[in-house]
C-alpha cells in the first residue's frame, strides 16, 4: 500500500504506525492548506522572515533558503515549519497581492486570462439567446488595440446573405449598414422599421454611388441630393434642354441647344449652351453660342421672361451694327470703307463718313435723313437709323 494519495499527496495511517495522530494531522494540514487554495504572493524566491501558521506561498524559480529546490511547489507554514505540496495539471489558485486566477498547466503557474474561453451563450448584464449570443446592457461597450491596430470584423456565409450593423429606437430598425444580400456596402434607412430606403449605396467593383440620396440622373434637381459628375455639365457635358426650348429652362443648371433650339437669342443658332441660374422670384439665364463669341442674358420674374440682352466681350464689341425697331440688335462699332471713303457707325445709329481729307461726293454708307457736313463736306455726321 502507497504510504500517500495520488491526487494531493496526503500521508496515508500505516498498520501498526506509532503516533498516529502526527500523520493524520499533517493530512488535514495539507487538505486544509489545499481547499480552496488562496496564496499571499507568487514572486517571492526567499521565505518570509516571520510566517502565521497557514500561510501559503507559490515558490517563484530560484528559490533559496527553507524554499531551496521548491520552485513552483506551494509551500505551506504548518506554524513550525514548511509542507510543500508538487501542483498537479489543472490545479488553481487565487493570488491575493494580484487579484487573479492561476492554473498549473504546461510545466507552470500561468494566469486564467490566457485559458481558451468557449461558452454557447453570454450575457452581460442582460440575457443572452439564441439568436443573440451575444447580449450587453451598458452605458458603452469598449474595443481597443493590443498594441497597434484593432479591426472589428463581420463575416457573412455568402454574398446573397446580409453582414451589417442594425441601429434601433425601442427594439424597431431605423438605420442599417453594411453588405445587405450582395456584396455592395448599403446604408439604409426605415422611418418605421417596415419600409426601408436604401439611401446610399457603393457598388463593389468600381465603388460608384448610387441610391436615394443620390441624383437620378444629370438633370435630377430634387432638393436634397447628392449632385454626381456630369451634373449639370459639373465634370462632363452640359445636360440637353427640356424640349431643346430655353423657355422650359428655369431649373438650375447648364443645358445644351442644337441648332433648332427654340427660344435662343439668335434666331438660326448653331448651337449653344445655357447657364441657368434660379434664385429670388426667378431665373436668370446666360447663354453663350457655339463658338463662344457671343454673350446673352434674360430673366425671368416668375410670369414671363424679358427680352435677350447681349454681353459685349472683345470678340463681338466691334462688328456689324443692327437695329430692330430702333433697338440695337449687333455690335456696338462697325467700321469700313470702299471707293466712297471710310464711315464708322455706332449701335445708338451715329455715323461718321471721311474720305482721306477730301471731299465726300458719294456716301461711302447710307444716313438716314440729311447729315451735317463739315469742311466742306470733307467730314459728314448723321444718323445710320
Amino acid at each position: 500500500m502507497p504510504d500517500r494519495s495520488a491526487s494531493l499527496s496526503l500521508p496515508f495511517l500505516q498498520p501498526s504506525q506509532a503516533q498516529k495522530h502526527v500523520t493524520h494531522n499533517e493530512a488535514l494540514i495539507l487538505l486544509d492548506a489545499l481547499t480552496q487554495l488562496a496564496v499571499a504572493d507568487r514572486d517571492l524566491t526567499t521565505p518570509p522572515s516571520d510566517p502565521g501558521e497557514g500561510d501559503r506561498y507559490i515558490v517563484a524559480s530560484g528559490a533559496t533558503g527553507a524554499w531551496a529546490g521548491e520552485d513552483g511547489n506551494v509551500a505551506v507554514h504548518d506554524g513550525t515549519a514548511w509542507l510543500f505540496c508538487t501542483p498537479q495539471t489543472g490545479w488553481r489558485a487565487w493570488v491575493e497581492d494580484e487579484e487573479r486566477l492561476v492554473t498549473w498547466r504546461g510545466g507552470a503557474w500561468r494566469d486564467d486570462s490566457g485559458l481558451p474561453l468557449g461558452a454557447t451563450t453570454l450575457g452581460v448584464n442582460a440575457s443572452a439567446d439564441a439568436v443573440n449570443r451575444l447580449a450587453v446592457s451598458a452605458q458603452a461597450v469598449l474595443l481597443t488595440h493590443a498594441g497597434s491596430d484593432h479591426q472589428v470584423k463581420v463575416n457573412k456565409a455568402g454574398s446573397g446573405d446580409t453582414a451589417s450593423l442594425l441601429y434601433q429606437s425601442n427594439w424597431s430598425g431605423r438605420a442599417e449598414m453594411g453588405l445587405a444580400g450582395d456584396d455592395d456596402f448599403s446604408i439604409k434607412v426605415s422611418a418605421d422599421g417596415s419600409a426601408w430606403v436604401t439611401a446610399l449605396r457603393f457598388d463593389g467593383t468600381d465603388g460608384s454611388a448610387s441610391g436615394d440620396a443620390v441624383q437620378s440622373d444629370a438633370g435630377d434637381d430634387t432638393i436634397g441630393r447628392l449632385m454626381t459628375v456630369g451634373a449639370f455639365g459639373l465634370g462632363g457635358g452640359a445636360v440637353a434642354a427640356p424640349s431643346d426650348d430655353a423657355d422650359n429652362c428655369t431649373l438650375g443648371g447648364l443645358w445644351d441647344f442644337t441648332a433648332s433650339g427654340a427660344n435662343c437669342p439668335l434666331a438660326d443658332p448653331s448651337g449653344g449652351t445655357l447657364l441657368a441660374l434660379p434664385g429670388g422670384s426667378g431665373t436668370r439665364q446666360v447663354f453663350a453660342n457655339e463658338e463662344g463669341t457671343r454673350l446673352w442674358l434674360r430673366s425671368h420674374d416668375g410670369a414671363s421672361w424679358s427680352n435677350w440682352s447681349e454681353l459685349f466681350t472683345q470678340a463681338s464689341v466691334v462688328g456689324t451694327v443692327s437695329e430692330t425697331a430702333g433697338v440695337p440688335s449687333g455690335a456696338v462699332i462697325e467700321s469700313g470703307a470702299n471707293g466712297n471713303g471710310e464711315y464708322i457707325r455706332w449701335a445708338d445709329g451715329t455715323q461718321i463718313c471721311t474720305n482721306g481729307g477730301a471731299a465726300i461726293s458719294t456716301d461711302p454708307a447710307a444716313f438716314t435723313g440729311t447729315a451735317v457736313s463739315i469742311d466742306g463736306g470733307k467730314l459728314k455726321i448723321g444718323r445710320w437709323f
